[in-house]
């Protein structure tokens, strides 16, 4: 889900946001997180998002979930790469 923060900075998978800046978080994480943040959109239960759709902080969620490792990877293009090929190796991401 998108979120964006209401008053103080909160820093999430170590990026800091500031008051007015929004981000990804995955449902589980939003109940440490929902007393700092307004949702802005709900995830869609009936359609799971594709790793190729997600943005930069959503694809660095799923690596840290999936414990794959990123490497040097900083740019959404080469994460992407990273999390495709550990899929094939592990089975498949979506």
């Amino acid at each position: 889900m998108k979120v964006e923060v209401k008053g103080i900075p909160i820093r999430h998978n170590g990026q800091l946001y500031q008051k007015g800046e929004s981000f990804s978080v995955m449902e589980k994480e939003y109940a440490r997180l929902e007393q700092y943040v307004k949702v802005l959109e709900e995830d869609e239960s009936s359609a799971p998002l594709l790793v190729g759709e997600m943005d930069l902080p959503a694809l660095k969620d799923y690596a840290k979930q999936q414990s794959i490792d990123l490497g040097k990877a900083t740019k959404r293009e080469d994460v992407l790469a990273v999390i495709l090929k550990a899929g094939e190796a592990g089975g498949g991401a979506s």
